[in-house]
């Protein structure tokens, strides 16, 4: 067994505290601009479960941002896990999940459409998270 993917969710906001994963507002699927290219003040939220002969080495994880319909990269963003020694209370032979949380402001998106957050780690496919970025409309006077 491997490091794997066990949550991804684009949320308002995510913060890690004491080795747990706060989320709040999670499960955006559509990211509204009023102009573009465009930044959004969000966040990607992961657990990443690292089995116990894999608990202290370090990981990595990759976050491409493609627009879906073309499959052009749009951004990378990577990630290093180095976890410590076992927390106090993990009993032999246990994994543990690694929060993680990347704010999505790092990307910049350059127009209107449907993209796809695809996610690696150690170079192999994990999982992908699809959500839709719009322009606001004009109000008309």
């Amino acid at each position: 067994m491997t490091a794997r993917l066990n949550a991804l969710i684009l949320c308002d906001f995510a913060q890690i505290r004491e080795g747990l994963l706060f989320v709040q507002s999670g499960g955006l699927t559509r990211l509204v601009a009023p102009t573009f290219p465009a930044q959004f003040a969000c966040h990607v939220a992961a657990l990443v479960y690292l089995p116990p002969h894999e608990a202290s080495e370090a990981h990595g994880m990759v976050i491409k941002a493609k627009a879906a319909e073309t499959a052009t990269l749009v951004a990378t963003v990577k990630v290093s896990m180095h976890e410590t020694p076992p927390p106090a209370g993990l009993q032999p032979g246990e994994g543990r999940q690694v929060p993680i949380v990347v704010p999505l402001s790092v990307i910049s998106f350059p127009s209107p459409g449907e993209y796809d957050l695809h996610v690696e780690i150690d170079d192999e496919f994990a999982g992908e998270i699809s959500f839709r970025v719009e322009q606001r409309p004009t109000p008309t006077a």
